[in-house]
């Protein structure tokens, strides 16, 4: 859950594709250490990338709607961390639940095993 409000947080400021290729191989490389699987933080932080609701640099959608003047940065920021929330939640609770069955997310799969490569 941190990690995805970190994402979350880090995709305000910064496009999608970014983010996911700055915090994907760091998150990779911490799993694969602890013998993690990747996939169990990988997953819901690359869904995190898609949570940029509350500022107008965030996406251009959020640009265009801005730009017509009828909204300030505050009430984007209000109604964006409310969804912000909510995304995260609900993507924490999806890999917790139906996510560890759909991927076999308690154990670490063989290809992650970087050590036992010839």
């Amino acid at each position: 859950m941190i990690l995805c409000l970190i994402v979350a947080i880090f995709t305000e400021c910064t496009s999608n594709v970014a983010t996911a290729t700055l915090f994907l191989p760091v998150l990779a490389s911490m799993a694969t250490t602890i013998r993690m699987n990747p996939l169990y933080v990988m997953i819901p932080t690359t869904l995190s990338t898609s949570f940029a609701f509350m500022l107008p640099v965030a996406t251009p959608s959020n640009a265009i709607v801005f730009s017509y003047g009828h909204l300030r940065v505050f009430d984007m920021v209000k109604a964006g961390l409310v969804l912000n929330i909510i995304g995260v939640a609900s993507v924490t609770l999806a890999i917790n639940t139906w996510g560890r069955l759909m991927f076999n997310l308690d154990s670490f799969p063989d290809w992650a095993n970087v050590t036992q490569r010839e």
